[in-house]
């Protein structure tokens, strides 16, 4: 066991420590620590290291985080004299860190930023991207990759798993049959390990582009169109000069894997023809390794799943509901965040939801205040931070506590928008109204706030806690969604149902179609409870929403859920829980005979500017029906 008297080791807070959330006002912080960061800080110390923070609270004033800290159990775990605030925008903070660790040989920054890490190095400190790589990094100061892990097809049924959570590797990106392919990050010295337990290990990258450098999957629709050995691709395009040249891990059959630098925006690699949800963010997730035992606790908690054929709304469900969910609600909604009429609490027009723009931060505003005033004090309404490319963004999540049962069911959409399709967009400054993505899914979400607060009053509270939760960073790689889903998994959370809406305002073939996707081929476990969710759908639909077409289901008849992986809903997936995405007609099939798909010819550009707000109303009427029964029964 390595001496490390004479190391000091600054970590970041938030997404590093623990999870942040702050009140609706943005005024109060709390933090929920991950399970697994009291015994790495313990380890630490024991060691002889001495531990600081080194964390930017933005407004909020330090001993209001101080305050925050305490309250989680962390005040006394570092030396008073390592406790820094401020920004982290360039080497100097981090300068002025190693400074007030006098004497220290080695200091160490821990943070998931590689933006800061990067800024870190060029000071001279050490870096680590996840706390449970620091103290293997200090005492093996070995490099570490991105790798591809594959178990080989004869050792599948072992517990290959828990072999790669003892070597402290940090899985990505779990894919494969069964889930027997990892993406990950881990130390060379691991990486050899491996080798010697059997895996088949892919380096992918040179030594310690982790540090500096975040992993996508962009997958390019176009050539998965034109077919093997037709080169009508984008990559010729954009990735063979420069930087992105240096940048491309590997070519799959899901899609490119692709290092992203520090102060490099996945945003100048929008690819023509994409299809929606083109592009997926990798980060670090330990609980992806515990996907299949998460999944068969919340079906176990969860019996709407395996009894979705039995649920019938009663006739006092359906007098509260049916007046609710109606086509002038969600055009009024979609109105004022698509930037179509003013919004109502200070008579701004919200011009894009982009993450880049001003107005992002403008609808997450709104969002609370719509939610705090739908709510009418029942509602506790928080924001859910995360840091990606530099920026604090925020979900926005309204809780309705249930009163006896375990276990959370979740109605969700995402916030932002893009309108990258246009040539030259830009993103800082360009309008993005994003009607039907995903106002109309924001729409759905607060109709569905404002109709369980009815039923709550008129005839009784849930029985399981529901949360209304909008994700923000959709369109970059669900990085507010997978943010979200990892911090409520790794904390223990209960999830036993999501209904995710992403794109419900558009139609104009007859018929009015939509689709229910449950698809996940890493863990069956997972895809069966969540087709359970689905059946629910199909079962409410002809009495809640008798103007739709019955529900097109996927996966169905053995074919691939073209939407796995593709909207907010996979990010539950991935850790376990069922999940359902409800949409307009976005894909074909499922089956020869199904109608064709029928995708918005304004999606994701500025044009995107209004929905069929009767059609929306309907979609999200019988997921909102769903929810309930889920939260009741």
């Amino acid at each position: 066991m390595a001496d490390l008297t004479g190391t000091a080791v600054f970590f970041d807070i938030g997404d590093t420590l623990a999870s942040v959330a702050l009140s609706g006002a943005g005024d109060r912080i709390e933090l929920t620590v991950y399970p697994y960061v009291p015994g790495v800080l313990a380890e630490l110390r024991d060691r002889g290291a001495r531990l600081g923070v080194l964390s930017d609270p933005g407004p909020l004033p330090t001993q209001e985080v101080d305050r925050a800290l305490a309250s989680a159990g962390l005040g006394d775990r570092f030396d008073p004299a390592l406790v820094r605030y401020g920004p982290k925008d360039g080497p100097g903070a981090f300068e002025q860190a190693a400074a007030a660790a006098a004497g220290a040989q080695r200091v160490l920054f821990v943070g998931e930023d590689p933006g800061e890490r990067a800024s870190a190095l060029r000071a001279g400190l050490a870096v680590a991207p996840h706390p449970l790589l620091a103290l293997p990094l200090l005492e093996e100061e070995s490099p570490v990759r991105y790798v591809r892990v594959t178990v080989p097809p004869t050792a599948a049924g072992g517990d290959w798993r828990r072999a790669l959570g003892d070597l402290r590797l940090l899985p990505l990106h779990v894919t494969g049959e069964g889930g027997t392919t990892v993406y990950a990050v881990v130390t060379a010295s691991a990486a050899a390990r491996l080798d010697d337990l059997g895996f088949w290990v892919d380096r992918l990258s040179a030594e310690d582009e982790p540090l500096t450098n975040d992993l996508y999957l962009l997958r390019d629709d176009r050539q998965v169109r034109s077919g093997f050995l037709s080169p009508e691709g984008n990559s010729a395009a954009l990735l063979t000069a420069g930087t992105w040249a240096r940048s491309v891990l590997a070519s799959t059959d899901e899609g490119l894997f692709v290092a992203v630098p520090a102060g490099a925006s996945v945003e100048d690699l929008h690819f023509s023809d994409a299809r929606h949800g083109h592009n997926l963010k990798l980060v670090p997730m330990r609980t992806l390794l515990t996907t299949g035992a998460v999944a068969e606790d919340a079906v176990a908690r969860s019996l709407v799943v395996e009894r979705a054929e039995a649920v019938r709304l009663s006739p006092a469900e359906q007098q509260v509901l049916g007046p609710r969910v109606q086509r002038e609600q969600l055009a009024g909604s979609v109105e004022r965040y698509a930037g179509s009429a003013p919004d109502a609490s200070d008579g701004a027009v919200i011009r894009s939801r982009h993450i880049h723009h001003p107005d992002n931060a403008a609808a997450v505003a709104t969002l609370v205040a719509d939610l705090e005033g739908i709510g009418g004090g029942r509602l506790s309404v928080r924001r859910h931070q995360f840091r990606h490319e530099g920026r604090v963004l925020e979900n926005v999540e309204a809780e309705l506590p249930g009163r006896e049962l375990d276990g959370v069911v979740l109605v969700t959409a995402h916030l932002d928008s893009t309108a990258a399709r246009r040539p030259g967009y830009r993103a800082r400054v360009d309008p993005a109204p994003g009607a039907d993505d995903d106002a109309s899914g924001i729409a759905g979400v607060l109709a569905a706030v404002e109709a369980i607060g009815a039923l709550d009053a008129a005839l009784a509270p849930p029985r399981r806690t529901v949360r209304f939760v909008l994700f923000n960073a959709e369109e970059h790689g669900l990085v507010g969604s997978r943010a979200y889903a990892s911090d409520v998994a790794a904390l223990g959370t209960a999830v036993v149902a999501v209904f995710q809406m992403d794109m419900i305002g558009y139609d104009r073939l007859p018929g009015r179609t939509f689709e229910v996707h449950a698809g996940f081929t890493p863990a069956p476990e997972v895809e069966a409870s969540s087709l359970g969710l689905a059946r629910l759908v199909t079962e409410l639909q002809p009495t809640v929403s008798p103007a739709l077409r019955p529900a097109q289901v996927y996966p169905a008849g053995g074919e691939w859920d073209e939407a796995e992986r593709r909207s907010d809903h996979s990010s539950f997936h991935e850790q376990g829980y069922p999940a359902v995405l409800a949409s307009e007609d976005l894909f074909a099939g499922p089956g020869p005979g199904a109608p064709p798909a029928e995708m918005n010819p304004e999606y994701h550009l500025p044009t995107d500017a209004t929905i069929d707000a009767g059609y929306a109303a309907d979609i999200a009427r019988v997921v909102t029906a769903a929810a309930w029964v889920a939260a009741t029964r």
